[in-house]
């Protein structure tokens, strides 16, 4: 079992408490990127932000916001028949394990549902910063520790305890230019000023509304870029597929993918941002091999359209052409998971029986939330297949 899991990086992880029925693993990488982007900001020349308030917003925030992606990609391909195996968080983002049927509505409900809960928390955090009388923050180049945010009914701009903005009272005039620093140097230059003044400072609990907004806005807008394999590239996927078919659907949002990465790379360059480098190259190896599994699935068992009689022909078949190392691995690969999903479906169809006899036995009243829900997808596999 251990050497199975060394050989095997994506196992690589730390189990967490069952939520919702559903297992979740933080890959061990997600602990070095996330202390990895702390310690870059800590450890900054002219750093002033407490090392609470980073490990709280690169590290805690960060978490849970893609816990709750996740957790919404589960519970929307639990809503069109499927059933969530596990979630893994990782380093440049998390990995929701769904079961879904095999259709382009399943799918695309699915790939939805991450981003659809990302507008949710935006929604809420952006109604409650409205409700104090602010704008959120919409700029995803914002800096969110400082927290700049304007109140609509005064005209001034708040900050949080990093700032200060210095104000004749009851107007938007400053009377100081602002500047940014250790919370404790702040309120000592603010105390200082010797002519009636008030600071424009935001309350503790609102800049971490706002901050837990801004997040979740960058999340949503990243993740609706129409490249695969981001959930933008999914929903694109599943919209071409509905037209045009699978094959189509993939290759076009595989190739958006390319597309996408490459522009990455020159933005990348430009603002000097590694995490762009890092996310460019998962896309475009994420949409590589998927193009190469899209032609192994296709063709990887070879032509059985001239039937077993050609196997009689007096003339020798030529020689196959042997496969590269990748097609050998893709093909294994996949009929590794054809013989997953066989002994799936053995099992489903033999759960299916049991539970056909306890509705016999007991009635369909019986039945938990899940053997409903189990009974319902498996009912759905059953239509799609005839």
């Amino acid at each position: 079992m251990q050497v199975g899991m060394m050989r095997d990086p994506m196992r690589w992880a730390v189990p967490l408490p069952r939520m919702f029925g559903i297992p979740v693993r933080i890959h061990v990488t997600f602990f070095l990127v996330t202390l990895g982007l702390f310690l870059r900001q800590v450890g900054r020349e002219g750093n002033y932000y407490h090392p609470i308030d980073v490990f709280a917003f690169t590290i805690l925030l960060l978490f849970g916001i893609i816990l709750i992606h996740e957790f919404g990609h589960c519970f929307a391909g639990r809503s069109v028949g499927g059933e969530a195996t596990e979630i893994l968080i990782w380093p440049l983002g998390g990995l929701a394990m769904v079961d879904t049927p095999q259709n382009w509505r399943a799918h695309t409900i699915t790939a939805a549902g991450g981003p659809l809960v990302n507008l949710g928390l935006c929604v809420v955090t952006g109604v409650v910063i409205l409700a104090a009388g602010f704008f959120p923050a919409i700029n995803p180049i914002y800096y969110p520790y400082e927290c700049e945010m304007k109140n609509y009914r005064t005209g001034q701009t708040f900050t949080s305890g990093y700032g200060l903005r210095m104000y004749k009272p009851g107007t938007a005039e400053e009377i100081m230019p602002v500047h940014y620093g250790k919370p404790a140097d702040m309120a000592e230059d603010a105390a200082k000023v010797t002519v009636p003044a008030e600071r424009a400072l935001l309350p503790g609990w609102l800049a971490w509304v706002n901050r837990a907004f801004w997040m979740s806005w960058v999340l949503l807008l990243l993740n609706m870029l129409p490249a695969y394999p981001l959930d933008g590239g999914q929903i694109l996927q599943g919209l071409i597929w509905r037209r045009s078919g699978y094959r189509q659907g993939t290759t076009i949002a595989a190739y958006a993918g390319f597309v996408v990465a490459l522009l990455f790379f020159l933005v990348s360059f430009a603002v000097n941002e590694s995490f762009l480098v890092f996310l460019g190259f998962f896309m475009i190896l994420s949409a590589w091999v998927k193009l190469q599994q899209l032609e192994t699935e296709d063709g990887g068992y070879g032509d059985f359209s001239q039937g077993y009689m050609s196997l009689e022909r007096d003339d020798p078949p030529p020689r196959p052409r042997r496969q590269n190392v990748l097609k050998r691995w893709l093909q294994a690969r996949t009929i590794r998971r054809l013989q997953r999903e066989i002994e799936e479906r053995q099992r489903e169809d033999e759960r299916m029986d049991q539970l056909l006899e306890k509705i016999a036995r007991d009635g369909k009243d019986a039945l938990t939330d899940e053997e409903r829900r189990f009974m319902s997808r498996v009912s759905e596999r059953y239509r799609n297949r005839s």
